[in-house]
């Protein structure tokens, strides 16, 4: 499968380049879609990338390429990946126990009732019991928020660099192959210099 997605992306950004689609551009595009994908906004992670993509002039396939490495595949340990940083920084780092908070307990036993009603399923456990895989747990929201934002911040950071390279890499390789780039005249924010 793998062997079928890298060459599709390769031609998507081939033909962004030869479209006229700078590598800032480009490199731009894919930091912030992988911004969005550690951002702590399930479920809003496409409206976030069109809006951005709006507001910010990006690529819409190199934005959604990157945006989709958290995925249903990969949410479970970028959302995990979020709270342990953000519970360690605002907590341990910053000593602040925030009240916002969510009881997976109360959230499972909602679930429950909401399939029992919907389509009359019984529970597994009452209303009394620990749940065997969350114990009595209790999520910090503000840890989930603080920390999807700051490690997405810091990804985008590290990614524009390391994509601007491989962007101009790319271009000298279509250009030297005899391909022929050229940049349009119309500028986003980000290319002005």
């Amino acid at each position: 499968m793998i062997r079928k997605i890298v060459p599709k992306i390769k031609e998507i950004l081939r033909k962004a380049l030869l479209g006229g689609i700078t590598p800032k551009n480009l490199a731009y595009s894919a930091a912030v879609g992988v911004y969005i994908s550690f951002s702590p906004f399930p479920g809003a992670h496409t409206i976030l990338m069109l809006a951005l993509k709006w507001l910010l002039g990006l690529h819409l396939p190199t934005l959604f390429i990157f945006t989709t490495i958290n995925n249903p595949w990969t949410m479970i340990p970028f959302f995990s990946l979020d709270y342990v940083f953000g519970y360690w920084l605002t907590h341990k780092i910053i000593g602040w126990e925030p009240s916002l908070t969510i009881s997976l307990s109360k959230l499972f036993n909602a679930g429950q009732l909401l399939m029992h009603k919907i389509f009359g399923w019984e529970a597994v456990v009452s209303n009394n019991q620990q749940i065997p895989f969350f114990g009595d747990g209790i999520i910090c929201l503000w840890s989930f928020m603080i920390g999807g934002n700051i490690l997405g911040i810091i990804s985008g950071l590290i990614t524009y660099p390391i994509m601007l390279f491989v962007f101009e890499r790319m271009h000298a390789h279509i250009e030297a192959s005899g391909g022929s780039v050229h940049f349009s005249s119309k500028n986003t924010h980000h290319d002005r210099d």
